[in-house]
């Protein structure tokens, strides 16, 4: 890596300044799944958001290229 000297010397500052050692700092904190975080609804509204969002863009994309096959058909 270019810079390794200087990223090991920023992350032993970090490990001073957050007072942790290598061991505590390998340590994982476990977190419950996420459906146990989620609350109901919440699935039906992420595909809802997720279908406003993504739809459009994929129904323009789709239509400019429709639109350069009829414009290529027609004029060549």
């Amino acid at each position: 890596m270019l810079f390794q000297k200087k990223l090991d010397r920023a992350r032993e500052l970090q490990r001073e300044r957050m007072g942790l050692d290598e061991e505590e700092e390998n340590i994982e904190i476990e977190r419950p799944p996420l459906k146990d975080e989620m609350e109901k609804g919440d699935m039906a509204a992420m595909l809802v958001s997720g279908c406003l969002t993504i739809l459009p863009i994929c129904l323009l994309v789709l239509l400019l290229l429709c639109g350069g096959g009829w414009l290529f058909l027609h004029l060549f």
